[in-house]
C-alpha cells in the first residue's frame, strides 16, 4: 500500500473578488524544487503541485497552502510473522 508525503512549499491568499490564488515562492526554494521534484512525462519535465485551502487564515492571513504530493511507500504496520 502507498500513501502520499507532502512538501510544503509556500502559502498564498485569494485575491479580492477573484477566484485566483496568489502564491509567492522564493528563489531558493523554486530552485530546490527545480532540482529534487520534477516528475517526467513523455520525456519531458513537468512540476506538478496542490494549492488547497487552509481551515482558517494563519497570522499573516495567508488563506491557503502549496505542496508537492509525492508518492511513497507505506510503512508495515503489521505483525512480524514468527517462525
Amino acid at each position: 500500500m502507498s500513501q502520499f508525503e507532502k512538501s510544503y512549499i509556500s502559502k498564498g491568499t485569494q485575491v479580492k473578488d477573484l477566484n485566483i490564488i496568489r502564491v509567492s515562492i522564493s528563489k531558493e526554494t523554486l530552485e530546490e524544487i527545480l532540482k529534487d521534484h520534477m516528475v517526467d512525462y513523455d520525456g519531458k519535465e513537468y512540476l506538478v503541485f496542490e494549492v488547497a485551502s487552509l481551515k482558517e487564515p494563519d497570522q499573516f492571513c495567508k488563506t491557503h497552502t502549496a505542496y508537492i504530493s509525492k508518492k511513497v511507500a507505506a510503512p508495515n504496520r503489521g505483525k512480524a510473522k514468527r517462525d
